[in-house]
This record gives C-alpha cells, sequence and structure tokens, in this order.
C-alpha cells in the first residue's frame, strides 16, 4: 500500500516535471522568436545608418536562448563634426537605433575630448543587438590581448 502511494506520487511528480518541461520548452521558443523579430526590426535601419558615413565592416549571429547580432561600423572622425552629430540627430529619434548610435558617437567624442586633443585612428561602432541593444563606441584602434 505504501508502495503504491509512493508510485503514485512518483508518477505524478514526473508527469508535472514533464508538463512543466514542455512549458519552459514552448516559453523559450517564444522568447526566442520574439527576440528574433526585434533584431529584425533594427536591421531595418543599417541603411539609413549606412547613409551617413558608417560601414558594416563585421556581422555576426549568435543563437542561443537569447539571440543576438553584433554588427562592427566602421568610419572617418573627420566625417562626424559636432553639427553634423547634432543635424543627424535632429533627423532621428533618440529612441531609434539610428538615434541611439549617434547619441553614443556624440558622446564618446564628447567625453574622449576631455582627455586627448584630436580622435586617432578611425571610429569603431560595435552594437549588440538583442530585445535591449548595446552600443559600444571606440575611439582608435581596439588591442586584442
Amino acid at each position: 500500500m505504501l508502495n503504491e502511494k509512493w508510485n503514485t506520487l512518483f508518477d505524478t511528480l514526473k508527469s508535472t516535471g514533464s508538463n512543466l518541461k514542455d512549458m519552459v520548452t514552448e516559453k523559450g521558443q517564444a522568447a526566442m522568436e520574439t527576440t528574433i523579430e526585434a533584431i529584425e526590426k533594427w536591421l531595418e535601419e543599417f541603411p539609413k545608418i549606412e547613409s551617413y558615413g558608417l560601414t558594416v565592416s563585421n556581422f555576426s549571429f549568435i543563437m542561443r536562448l537569447s539571440p543576438s547580432l553584433e554588427v562592427e561600423l566602421k568610419g572617418d572622425h573627420a566625417d562626424f563634426p559636432m553639427e553634423r552629430l547634432e543635424a543627424i540627430l535632429k533627423e532621428n529619434k533618440s529612441t531609434s537605433l539610428t538615434g541611439m548610435v549617434f547619441t553614443s558617437i556624440r558622446t564618446a567624442y564628447r567625453l574622449h575630448a576631455k582627455i586627448a586633443k584630436q580622435p586617432e585612428d578611425l571610429l569603431l561602432v560595435k552594437i549588440k543587438l538583442s530585445l535591449s541593444p548595446e552600443i559600444s563606441v571606440f575611439i582608435g584602434k581596439i588591442r586584442v590581448n
């Protein structure tokens, strides 16, 4: 009798665990699809970003539970004086990817000017797209350790 109760409890727990696993798998798949849709929406802005003088130099898609896309853009400092950055920002919403990219560039230049006379080498912008985008701006060479 006691063994039957344990067997029944074990079977119930096993069934519940299986159901939870299926639910988590479905939710994970839905989250992944939502993230990919968000990435595809962000991608629509890249032609606009490139029209301002940044060129895609590297592209990487990472497939995982939370997929992401990493894009590297290169530009010439001479193409982005502060006046031009302000004009670009007036043309683009601050919440758009284009607006966020050029706000990041403007801020990086402003901060860089506090420690150096003029920018060296190239302008490099790295964008990591997922549900929450991340933008990094590099002024000069990136050193790989």
